[in-house]
């Protein structure tokens, strides 16, 4: 039975919530992904956003300029103010078919490994095709919890 624990990608890429935008932005260009798990000082998992929520706030770096509120400009704005804080997650010892199954039914294409609040790893569906792609017994060059084409 292959759980989420040796094909996740580790370590994890997270954000603070005081984070403003265009720096999550830079991330998510600079690391090849698409969601960034977001955390608090304390390092505990408060929310998540993604590279769909950056794009309908802001049409790029150009556009950061534009005010968001009568409080933010695009540019100022700290992820708490718009990440989701309701966050669907597995555990390092979730089958990665219970991962595959969450994904399809929420249609998300990533979920956080958390132990506790505490976030260890991401799940994309990426790593579910490698993981598909290994069983089926054809070498392929791709090893689990390798950091190549994270989604």
């Amino acid at each position: 039975m292959d759980t989420v624990r040796v094909w996740m990608s580790a370590p994890p890429v997270v954000a603070r919530d005081t984070m403003v935008l265009p720096q999550a932005r830079q991330i998510l260009a600079d690391m090849n992904i698409r969601r960034l798990p977001v955390v608090d000082a304390a390092d505990q998992l408060v929310g998540i956003v993604t590279e769909g929520d950056i794009n309908r706030i802001s049409d790029g770096p150009e556009g950061d300029l534009v005010q968001f509120s009568i409080y933010y400009r695009v540019k100022d704005l700290p992820l708490r103010e718009f990440m989701r804080r309701q966050v669907l997650t597995v555990t390092p010892d979730t089958r990665l078919r219970d991962a595959a199954r969450l994904m399809i039914d929420h249609h998300i294409h990533g979920l956080p490994v958390v132990i506790g609040r505490r976030v260890v790893g991401v799940i994309t569906v990426s790593d579910l095709l490698r993981w598909m792609v290994d069983s089926e017994g054809e070498p392929v060059g791709l090893t689990p919890m390798g950091s190549e084409g994270r989604d």
